[in-house]
């Protein structure tokens, strides 16, 4: 997520197994309908600005956990988001079953770091609307991630659709179809 980091490295290593690379990154952003238009931003700043959130969104739910009783470190979530990844609500999850916190993911999730959860951060991350308009401008084809985690799907489709949108992922990880209509 949010980082273009080890795009030139897959196609550099792609030419010597003759594999096209299709480079993308996925934006974390936000639909909000109160959306305006958004300055003009270069792409690199953008997903540096959103990476920076990541990390003090993470700073803030370790603080709250902390307040809980649960004290994990910083290092630990990173090391568990990787070298150069912007830790998110996954790796703290992942801090907490390793810390035995919590038995396993899903109990994170569902007991602290739930939308609104006691160990819930809000993100920094831009409009929809203003991330597909970006992606338009510098050359990009806009596709909508994970649209069966929306709570009402159709007005935000809509929307990104009216400001670029050019696809919808359909399939889904576990392979089953995403249920959008």
């Amino acid at each position: 997520h949010d980082t273009m980091a080890g795009v030139a490295e897959a196609m550099e290593t792609a030419k010597e197994f003759s594999i096209r690379i299709i480079p993308a990154v996925e934006i974390s952003a936000v639909y909000s309908p109160s959306w305006g238009p958004a300055k003009s931003q270069e792409l690199e700043k953008v997903l540096s600005s959103i990476r920076e959130g990541r990390y003090t969104r993470a700073k803030e739910m370790l603080s709250k956990l902390r307040s809980l009783g649960m004290a994990l470190n910083f290092e630990d979530v990173s090391n568990i988001a990787g070298n150069g990844v912007a830790p998110g609500r996954v790796h703290v999850a992942r801090a907490m079953v390793e810390a035995g916190y919590v038995d396993n993911l899903r109990q994170a999730f569902s007991r602290y770091l739930y939308d609104g959860g006691p160990a819930y951060a809000i993100g920094s991350e831009p409009a929809g609307e203003s991330v597909v308009q970006l992606i338009c401008r510098t050359g990009g084809i806009a596709v909508l991630a994970h649209p069966w985690a929306l709570k009402n799907p159709a007005p935000v489709i809509k929307d990104l659709k009216a400001a670029g949108l050019h696809a919808i992922e359909v399939y889904r990880s576990d392979g089953k179809l995403s249920g959008i209509e």
